[in-house]
């Protein structure tokens, strides 16, 4: 049987026990009368206060009888099951808990939560657009893999996101402040081939449900609050640690005429340490211990970072990807480089606090972007539009975590080799 997390509330629940909403279609069947909306005080309630009376006003949600909830099948098929009020079948499924909507593929599949953090302007959203685009192209063809946005909410960020980088050539805007309203996940499905001990057997679908928290957040307690139960259902989480919020790496840069450097954030040790107190909080650690949740700590922004780098750092330029299966020793490559850098600058203190407080722990470089903005637009993306490197690192590893990945080690190279002289 199917256990789905709201990707809203983070509730789990039984895929074949969720609620349906009417959908209100005006073609009534067996002589009944369309259903009219309802105030859904209990998704209000979750949204917020800000949420006008009209909006509350939305189709009646109903739980199905026993014998069309099993006809739904042990997997959940997306089968649509008719209103008891009006007849008209309807296959939007919701949260118990909170009333939100689900997508029917969402509740029809295994899911994995990825939490992605960092400070203000560390380009959490331009990474996600990024990543979402190279899945369309260089990645996906390497893993034969697609990455499809779910649902309206996010099928409508996910191309407002593109077209703002890709056709517009601007950086998505900011993720609003939790003070401001509820901040929608985004909802993908992830589609892999199935890799069975003769080889490839079918397709395997996984949700990837990427939650974005404001950098404003991340200083405040009780903003931070607002994410605990997402940080605490998250299968993985992704770091960003933006390089020229460090004191050791803006001095070192040259000086130039490019874009100015960032106002100075929340530092990347204390969002650390916060988000280490947070899990340990939520039954992910001993008290005093290392976090079990895995971590992948990216920091961004590496193309301003060239002249920091060795002309033949494995930072400047993207995994090859070779055979569909992820490299361990590229990744080892890249970690070593990147603990080295991070105990050079500031003094090794966030790469200790890592190590202290996460058990699982990998450090990547990326550029969403490839090169930095224009000197007189700084906010826009370079006129060739994004180039970027290294994007995928971080969720490819939580994914061959979870064993959704070929994994290729340098031992099965070295066979390999061997079986060919």
């Amino acid at each position: 049987m199917t256990t789905v997390t709201c990707p809203y509330c983070f509730t789990r629940a039984s895929a074949a026990r969720l609620p349906y909403r009417c959908l209100m279609n005006p073609a009534g069947v067996r002589g009944a009368a369309p259903c009219g909306p309802e105030p859904d005080e209990k998704w209000a309630a979750f949204v917020g206060p800000g949420v006008p009376p009209a909006a509350r006003m939305r189709g009646p949600v109903f739980t199905p009888a026993r014998r069309f909830a099993g006809l739904a099948g042990p997997a959940g098929t997306g089968s649509s099951v008719p209103c008891p009020a009006c007849g008209v079948p309807t296959h939007v499924r919701v949260c118990g808990s909170c009333h939100s909507d689900l997508p029917s593929d969402y509740c029809d599949q295994d899911g994995r939560i990825i939490a992605l953090v960092g400070a203000k302007a560390s380009g959490k959203s331009t990474f996600v657009a990024v990543l979402r685009n190279e899945f369309d192209h260089r990645v996906g063809h390497a893993y034969n893999a697609t990455l499809a946005a779910m649902g309206p909410q996010s099928q409508a960020r996910d191309k407002e996101m593109a077209e703002d980088l890709y056709e517009r050539l601007r950086l998505p805007a900011a993720t609003r402040p939790a003070a401001l309203g509820f901040n929608d996940p985004l909802l993908y499905r992830l589609s892999l081939p199935k890799r069975g001990p003769l080889g490839r057997g079918g397709t395997r679908h996984t949700a990837l449900v990427f939650y974005d928290a404001a950098g404003e957040d991340l200083a405040d307690a009780e903003a931070m609050d607002r994410y605990t139960r997402y940080l605490s259902a998250a299968d993985g989480i992704i770091l960003l640690v933006d390089p020229l919020q460090l004191g050791s790496v803006r001095d070192r840069l040259p000086v130039h005429e490019g874009p100015p450097l960032p106002v100075v954030e929340t530092s990347p040790r204390q969002i650390a340490a916060d988000l280490a107190t947070q899990l340990r909080a939520h039954g992910k650690g001993k008290p005093g211990g290392r976090v079990s949740t895995p971590i992948a700590v990216a920091v961004t922004k590496t193309d301003m970072l060239r002249s920091l780098l060795d002309p033949h750092s494995p930072l400047l330029r993207n995994a090859t990807h070779s055979g569909g299966a992820y490299d361990a020793e590229d990744r080892l490559a890249v970690h070593e480089e990147l603990r080295t850098l991070l105990t050079d600058w500031d003094a090794g203190a966030l790469l200790r606090q890592l190590e202290h407080d996460f058990d699982r722990l990998s450090l990547f470089g990326l550029s969403a972007l490839g090169a930095p903005p224009p000197a007189d637009a700084p906010a826009d993306v370079p006129k060739s539009g994004p180039q970027p490197v290294r994007v995928e690192d971080p969720l490819l590893w939580l994914l061959s975590l979870r064993g959704l990945l070929p994994v290729r080690t340098a031992a099965q190279d070295r066979t390999g080799k061997e079986r060919a002289r």
